[in-house]
């Protein structure tokens, strides 16, 4: 087994600290670009809790900008669909086993009720594309429902 560390050089003192990597506390993650020529790193420690929840929050504000597009998005598939709601559950799970140490309790409250909206979205599309009901029509229909909705009242 390997021994993971960090060494780093103390500029006032010029001494060198050694740190064992593996008792270090902080978000994890592994690099995937590979570049020839370059240095290998295999996995990447920030100890910084702000740097950490903005990595965080940039991720999952990424994810849900994806899924809502695949939400607005009227070409999709049927699996495409299926493939969104499985990576949407994922997420919401991930946010509340991986991510809550690091996200403040009102961000992960707001972030998690809008992963339920997104996962009932998804369903209902889902639903409509399985028993074969024409989305754009239902579309169409509640929009102008609204309309004639906002033509109502007292003209005056």
């Amino acid at each position: 087994m390997k021994n993971n560390y960090y060494i780093q050089k103390d500029n006032n003192t010029e001494n060198i600290i050694l740190v064992e990597f593996n008792e270090m506390d902080g978000y994890h993650i592994t690099p995937k670009i590979k570049k020839e020529d370059t240095i290998e790193v295999n996995k990447i420690v920030f100890v910084s809790k702000s740097l950490s929840e903005k990595i965080i929050k940039k991720k999952i504000e990424h994810k849900i900008a994806y899924l809502l597009g695949v939400i607005e998005d009227n070409d999709s598939s049927e699996d495409g669909v299926k493939q969104s709601l499985m990576d949407a559950e994922k997420l919401r799970l991930m946010i509340i086993n991986n991510y809550k140490k690091y996200l403040g309790n009102t961000y992960q409250d707001l972030t998690l009720q809008k992963m339920q909206l997104i996962i009932k979205k998804l369903r209902y599309k889902l639903y409509l594309m399985h028993n074969k009901v024409d989305y754009l029509a239902y579309q169409d229909n509640y929009n102008y429902q609204n309309y004639e909705e906002e033509k109502k009242g007292r003209g005056r």
